[in-house]
């Protein structure tokens, strides 16, 4: 309305202008025109101002119009894309895992069917130590791959270090020898069930950051006993030991259940120890798990303790 009213007076104004430049001349005429082009120009400002105000106006309406059904459609549209962008990047995320996967087990079945053959070769061919060497080492890439139980006897447990520190013997020589000993009246221990490669890593720290270093032969013992309705195994090794400052470095990340950082130490930065025990606890309760013992020059003893359960049922006890 404000400009509807100044352009009707500017348009009559501008009609009058021009009438009298028509009727009137000499010095009136021209101040007529002058007056009639004024008035022309100022309707031309109001109709833009007009237009531009139309447009605003137009533009508002048509937002307003399309709020309650247009926004939520676009929305909708958006939430849509999103979604079907999500789900195209997890199909083909699950489908690199199941490569993955598969290629995990491709790579250690070939393995260990191939040192079968090896050791088929060695043993036509008299080579006794070979055969020996690839068949121990078939039978713990066996025994590593297995996925069908996570669970396992302590025997299979030794059994499989067994062949582990076979595999190591040969490959230093005789250096190193292993020893286990069960309890007198203890037996029954080997039939007790723990996560699979318990005792692996930690005969694995004893061999390469306890024998390794040391010039002259080295042993790793495995002491099992057990009590009332616990199980305590102890690796112990004659190696270098660590120092004080490591061994409480290794201390407080088993206490404190935290990985140790990546700063490496003499005795494998205790990873192998802490991922042991947060197993250990996980299958069994914090009330379990490893502590550490160790004298620089003399060597170290690994105390892990854990139920006496013998059944499945039994773990879920716990």
């Amino acid at each position: 309305m404000k400009y509807k009213n100044a352009a009707i007076v500017c348009a009559a104004a501008g009609c009058l202008f021009i009438l009298l430049a028509v009727v009137c001349g000499g010095a009136v005429r021209w101040c007529a025109m002058a007056a009639a082009w004024a008035c022309l120009g100022y309707l031309a400002v109001q109709y833009a101002h007009c237009a531009a105000d139309m447009d605003t106006l137009r533009r508002q309406s048509s937002e307003k119009m399309l709020h309650p059904l247009g926004r939520k459609l676009a929305d909708t549209l958006e939430k849509r894309e999103i979604s079907q962008r999500e789900a195209y990047t997890a199909a083909v995320s699950s489908s690199q895992s199941k490569i993955n996967a598969l290629q995990n087990q491709i790579n250690p079945h070939f393995l260990y069917n191939t040192l079968e053959c090896i050791r088929s070769e060695a043993i036509l061919r008299d080579c006794e130590s070979i055969a020996r060497m690839s068949h121990a080492l078939a039978l713990f890439f066996r025994y590593s791959i297995s996925r069908k139980e996570n669970i396992v006897t302590l025997r299979d447990e030794l059994s499989n270090i067994k062949n582990y520190f076979f595999i190591q013997q040969f490959r230093f020589e005789d250096r190193f020898f292993l020893n286990i000993q069960v309890e007198d009246g203890d037996d029954e221990l080997l039939d007790c069930l723990l996560p699979k490669m318990t005792l692996q890593p930690i005969v694995e720290n004893c061999v390469f950051h306890g024998l390794e270093p040391k010039a002259e032969q080295g042993h790793v013992t495995i002491r099992i006993s057990g009590t009332k309705d616990m199980m305590k195994i102890i690796v112990e090794d004659d190696g270098v030991g660590m120092s004080p400052d490591e061994l409480d470095k290794m201390r407080a990340a088993l206490e404190e259940e935290r990985q140790p950082t990546n700063q490496p130490d003499t005795h494998g930065n205790g990873i192998a120890m802490y991922n042991v025990n947060q197993r250990i606890k996980l299958a069994f309760g914090r009330a379990y798990g490893l502590s550490v013992y160790s004298t620089e020059s003399l060597g170290t003893d690994v105390e892990i303790w854990m139920p006496q359960a013998y059944t499945k049922e039994e773990l879920l006890m716990q």
